[in-house]
């Protein structure tokens, strides 16, 4: 078993690659498949793309033999874990073989990586490199240490309490605003060190008398500024 974070360290995408042995278009795709990825491990013609093969064998020995007989150095999801059946229903795999193709925050960039791959072979693994994400720098974060413990909790919990609101919810106007005349935000969050910073940095913009974030920016975006957040009530 690899831990996830580094077996994905300074990848960008991750292709899941949902198959299984018993299945005839699988075993024809599969070798292709790993040529692909083989002739494209260097940076910039797709190594920073990962394969992550989802199993659907009916045994763990018939997926390790499939896996010897066929497939690239990559990865697996474990035989018989949850999470494949819940990768297969948030991809809406309704046939195998699959190749659904996301950057390292979720997003998708091909819902038919395997099309792409029997087109345009390895250049498709650099294809879907370019279009990776750009990373989100949360470092402004940091910024919140600089201030006394008190009022770093305090501007800590709102912010938590703000950007959860807008994951829950993010098709609501009201969550996506900050009214800098209320009490609470004037009192507690805007003295602190990094809290306009960070709010900026999320994507957040002055309307008059209040911060607005736009329905453009992504929550993905969101979430990751909440978790670091999130770090610093530990």
């Amino acid at each position: 078993t690899i831990l996830a974070n580094h077996a994905l360290k300074d990848k960008t995408v991750i292709a899941f690659y949902f198959s299984a042995h018993w299945c005839p278009p699988c075993r024809k795709f599969t070798p292709l498949l790993a040529r692909a990825y083989a002739a494209s491990r260097t940076k910039g013609q797709g190594g920073n793309v990962e394969v992550i093969f989802v199993s659907s064998d009916r045994t763990e020995s018939d997926l390790q033999s499939y896996m010897k007989e066929s497939h690239g150095d990559w990865l697996a999801i474990p035989f018989d874990d949850p999470v494949a059946q819940t990768l297969s229903a948030k991809f809406v795999v309704r046939g195998i073989p699959a190749l659904k193709i996301v950057g390292i925050d979720g997003s998708e960039i091909s819902a038919d990586g395997r099309e792409e791959v029997m087109s345009l072979g390895p250049a498709a693994f650099a294809q879907w490199e370019k279009l990776a994400p750009a990373c989100i720098d949360v470092s402004t974060v940091k910024l919140l240490t600089d201030n006394p413990e008190s009022v770093r909790k305090e501007a800590v919990d709102i912010l938590v309490k703000l950007l959860s609101n807008v994951v829950r919810d993010p098709n609501n106007i009201k969550y996506r605003q900050v009214k800098l005349s209320n009490k609470k935000i004037e009192e507690n969050l805007l003295p602190a060190t990094g809290a306009f910073e960070i709010l900026f940095s999320i994507g957040f913009e002055e309307d008059d008398d209040k911060l607005i974030l736009p329905l453009a920016i992504s929550i993905s975006k969101v979430e990751k500024f909440l978790d670091a957040i999130q770090l610093l009530q530990l």
